[in-house]
């Protein structure tokens, strides 16, 4: 689906950039996070993702700031531009998953809908499982 997405839009987001920008979305509230923890939570190596984080700040999609707890280091966060092109690129990949299951019966997307609601119900419980204590049930996101 996103190789059909970049066929039919050469300047739709890359699966890396998506990805990246999705991990930003999921921590608004904080400061930004350091691209080595970017890194790590995207399955990515730090020179990948510097390169990637350089790009979409050239595109004012994201942005650096001084890092409050050591201002060696800096945090890369989301931008206004980059959450609206975010919407906008989810929507577009939302809309090519509407048009595949257009013909697909009421009752079949019902079951699709609780399957996956589940799904997300139970790997975010994982991941709860899996978040340092000072983060669980505060409602921070590991970013």
């Amino acid at each position: 689906m996103i190789a059909r997405r970049q066929a039919t839009d050469p300047q739709a987001m890359s699966r890396t950039d998506y990805a990246l920008l999705g991990v930003l979305e999921h921590c608004p509230h904080e400061p930004g996070i350091r691209i080595s923890k970017l890194a790590g939570a995207l399955g990515h190596d730090l020179s990948t993702i510097s390169r990637r984080v350089s790009h979409l700040e050239g595109y004012d999609l994201i942005e650096r700031l001084p890092d409050p707890s050591d201002g060696r280091a800096c945090t890369v966060r989301l931008t206004a531009a980059g959450r609206t092109t975010l919407h906008e690129e989810r929507v577009a990949r939302t809309g090519l998953l509407g048009t595949i299951l257009a013909d697909w019966p009421q009752a079949d997307l019902a079951e699709l809908d609780r399957l996956l609601t589940r799904l997300s119900d139970d790997l975010a419980a994982d991941a709860e499982a899996w978040l340092p204590p000072s983060y669980q049930s505060s409602g921070r996101t590991a970013s």
